[in-house]
């Protein structure tokens, strides 16, 4: 058994009993999400604990902040926007996590929540994909999914791909060259501890092995301080966000409020 098997196999086995509870209850049960606590801040040493996982009806759950909507393909997470004007490694954060100095966006979710949420789309670890490090020019492969960016901005709803919140649009690297794939992350020896827990990364692209998902091709590996928050098209650091994780596939739904 490979050392993610537990953590995989607990989330997945949590994932189905849900949805056999799910095929039983009453098509009179209210879609709207239940309010959940905030996932617990990051503490160094020890797994952050996993909000409770519910059924919202018509094929959506919710695990801690995370709505999950499987018929179209995609989970949202609230956050905010985090570091602006400083180098930056990765996309999203769980709170207090170890990168979040290097962070754009802070996720109110842990590792194990948001691992859960992309396994209930139904992505798996693409077996092809061997062990990579950190900084690593190879690329790395996996289901590719969509990620953006929502706000709100005089009452309206605004969305743009994580790539344009990065990427200078003047820069050599164009935000529509870029791919998002889902990795997995790894466990954390001696106890197997999910390293995305232990970490907070959720969402990189300079080839961390521990965060969920990856740029396919590294960005910024070997320039340090080439890639930074849009500045002319996100709003201020602080302002609360709206993470969209999207099944890569011709029939899913746009995302929408």
């Amino acid at each position: 058994m490979s050392p993610r098997a537990p953590v995989v196999a607990t989330v997945v086995c949590a994932a189905l009993l849900l949805a056999a509870g799910a095929s039983a209850q009453s098509p009179a049960q209210s879609s709207t999400p239940a309010a959940a606590a905030p996932s617990q801040p990051f503490t160094t040493g020890r797994p952050p604990p996993v909000g409770e996982l519910k059924s919202l009806g018509k094929d959506r759950y919710q695990v801690g902040r995370i709505v999950v909507d499987k018929k179209a393909g995609r989970f949202t997470v609230p956050g905010r926007v985090l570091v602006m004007g400083q180098p930056l490694e990765y996309l999203a954060t769980s709170p207090k996590g170890m990168k979040d100095y290097e962070t754009l966006l802070e996720a109110e979710a842990t590792g194990s929540e948001f691992n859960l949420a992309c396994i209930l789309l139904g992505l798996e670890r693409d077996p092809r994909q061997g062990p990579f490090y950190q900084f690593s020019e190879a690329s790395v492969v996996g289901p590719k999914v969509r990620v953006s960016i929502a706000w709100q901005d005089g009452g309206k709803r605004r969305e743009i791909s994580a790539a344009e919140a990065l990427l200078d649009p003047k820069g050599d690297v164009r935000p529509e060259s870029v791919e998002w794939v889902y990795t997995g992350s790894l466990s954390m020896p001696p106890d197997g501890q999910f390293a995305a827990d232990i970490t907070g990364t959720l969402i990189g692209f300079v080839h961390d092995a521990n965060s969920i998902i990856e740029s396919a091709l590294g960005l910024g590996i070997g320039t340090y301080g080439s890639v930074n928050g849009n500045a002319d098209l996100l709003p201020p650091v602080g302002t609360p966000i709206e993470l969209v994780v999207q099944l890569a596939r011709e029939k899913a739904k746009p995302a929408g409020p």
